[in-house]
């Protein structure tokens, strides 16, 4: 048997769940059983829905740096994102909501199109892109 390497290799990286968005799911699940409970259906449908979405793209987000591209999948209920990792201006650590949230900002392209990732090993995902752009800058 005869491995193969090639220049790029794979790696996927889960989105970070956070305390705001344990919390968000908390709030739409009270609002959608408190509506239903009141006879209110429409609301309770909004919620239900709102819930669902937000539950989706907290446990099924997550980030593939791949052949040169970042993708970023955002869950079943939304597109990918696909940026050519080439293109990437800068990365930088991001904190908000009196530093209770960090994040990770990329900007790329020559608009400086922003663009911001949770994962969950943020230091692994830096060097991993930088390891890449070094890769795709040669």
């Amino acid at each position: 048997m005869k491995i193969v390497f090639t220049e790029f290799m794979t790696r996927s990286f889960h989105h970070r769940t956070t305390l705001g968005a344990v919390c968000g799911i908390v709030l739409f699940l009270l609002l959608a059983v408190y509506a239903f409970w009141i006879k209110n259906v429409i609301l309770g449908l909004l919620m239900a829905f709102l819930l669902i979405v937000l539950t989706e793209r907290t446990l099924h987000s997550e980030y593939v740096i791949s052949d040169g591209k970042l993708i970023i999948d955002n869950g079943k209920l939304s597109r990918n994102k696909i940026i050519e990792i080439g293109q990437i201006n800068s990365c930088r650590t991001m904190t908000s909501v009196f530093g209770l949230v960090r994040y990770l900002l990329i900007t790329y392209g020559s608009d400086n199109v922003m663009v911001s990732v949770q994962p969950a090993n943020e230091i692994a995902f830096v060097a991993t892109l930088k390891k890449e752009k070094e890769a795709c800058d040669a």
